[in-house]
């Protein structure tokens, strides 16, 4: 039919139309053939033909793809048939843009659920954080239905911020209470872990990071450069874990869950990487002679060491020869030779995440251990199940 209208003998592909229509028992037509006789009609300036081929199509029960609204646009969308636009559309509808039918038929699979959840760890934590810095209130007053009957965070405080990194800050904490809703939602959850987001335990991250007391103690909310780098020790974990999760889980409904989450984390941690960027060369007062780009190399390195498992953290600099490609300095990305993602489990995280090396002894930001299946296994104490509710598939 194609080949025949190409040709110019549209008669001749019509008469093709027309015996497929006849032997719909061996040579039903579908949403392709319809589309591309209506795509051939008018072409040929036979709109009417090319309308009532495409009734006909959504009398049939066939949906009209993006492909079809874009052929009746393309030959409809002049000023004297705008409004003929409009009636194609809303005799359907509306448009629809329908995602293809997943290979697997199945949402969630049992096997998906435990790494799924344990991702609400770092949200927790990340919107937590974020909602404090901005603005001055957390979960329990901003979705509290969300933690689950959890203990509130210890330490969270407002943060002395510039108008430009408060909008990012309150941006990225409301974004992820639709991050837990999300997970919630999909998988289940838990109940909100205690979390640890005083100054005095970030100030712990940072003497950690470079092997002394850093004096005065390092203060995440006293200005928007402080808090940036107090940024750069969480976010990027979320990155790690979701790239690690990706191969062991397989339904559909947590496939485009995992998608979602780890597009948005990498944004958020893209944003601050390239804001610290900014400031690279800046030394961070009152630590003399220590600047913004050691800093990151520093807790990228401390990060590195405890999770126990390679190089899979770099700070915003780099030797050229572990740059991108090899030929390059710059590193507002961490990614590894291929510009990939790095990868960690959760056993790694845990290790960073509380500051002990080992997922088994708790501290850091979960002085009572991280909550779900997973990091309570490590921790040989029975899960907390009384919030773990999954929605039915």
């Amino acid at each position: 039919m194609h080949w025949l209208a190409r040709a110019g003998d549209v008669d001749a592909a019509m008469r093709v139309w027309e015996e497929m229509r006849s032997r719909r028992g061996k040579c039903r037509p579908t949403l392709v053939s319809y589309t591309a006789c209506v795509k051939i009609l008018f072409h040929a300036g036979r709109a009417a033909e090319g309308r009532r081929v495409f009734e006909e199509m959504v009398a049939e029960g066939l949906r009209p793809s993006c492909t079809t609204y874009t052929v009746l646009i393309e030959h409809l969308a002049d000023a004297a048939k705008a409004s003929a636009v409009a009636v194609e559309i809303s005799d359907c509808g509306g448009p629809r843009c329908q995602p293809p039918a997943p290979h697997v038929p199945v949402p969630v699979f049992p096997y998906d659920i435990d790494p799924m959840q344990f991702a609400l760890n770092l949200e927790y934590t990340e919107a937590e954080f974020f909602l404090h810095a901005a603005f001055g209130v957390g979960l329990d007053q901003i979705a509290p239905n969300l933690t689950l009957g959890g203990p509130p965070p210890v330490g969270a405080m407002k943060a002395n911020l510039d108008e430009v990194t408060w909008r990012i800050t309150a941006e990225f904490g409301l974004q992820e209470v639709g991050h837990i809703r999300a997970i919630q939602n999909t998988v289940g959850g838990f109940p909100r872990p205690k979390i640890d987001l005083s100054a005095s335990n970030f100030a712990r991250v940072m003497d950690q990071a470079f092997g002394y007391h850093l004096d005065p103690p390092f203060d995440p909310y006293m200005d928007s450069r402080n808090f940036l780098m107090a940024c750069y020790v969480i976010p990027y974990l979320g990155i790690n874990g979701y790239t690690g999760t990706n191969p062991i889980i397989d339904g559909y409904a947590t496939k485009h869950l995992l998608a979602g989450l780890l597009g948005v984390e990498a944004g958020q941690d893209a944003v601050f990487r390239a804001l610290l960027f900014e400031r690279r060369s800046e030394t961070v007062p009152p630590y003399k002679g220590i600047t913004v780009a050691e800093f990151t190399d520093r807790i990228s390195a401390a990060r590195n060491q405890l999770a126990k498992c390679g190089v899979k953290d770099e700070g915003l600099t780099v030797p050229p020869e572990l740059g991108a490609e090899g030929r390059i300095c710059t590193n507002v990305l961490s990614a590894d030779r291929d510009s990939l993602s790095y990868a960690r489990t959760p056993a790694e995280l845990l290790r960073i995440l509380y500051l002990s090396g080992d997922e088994h002894v708790p501290g850091g930001f979960f002085p009572e251990g991280a909550n779900g299946k997973i990091a309570r296994e490590f921790l040989r104490k029975p899960f907390a199940a009384g919030g773990n509710r999954v929605p039915a598939n």
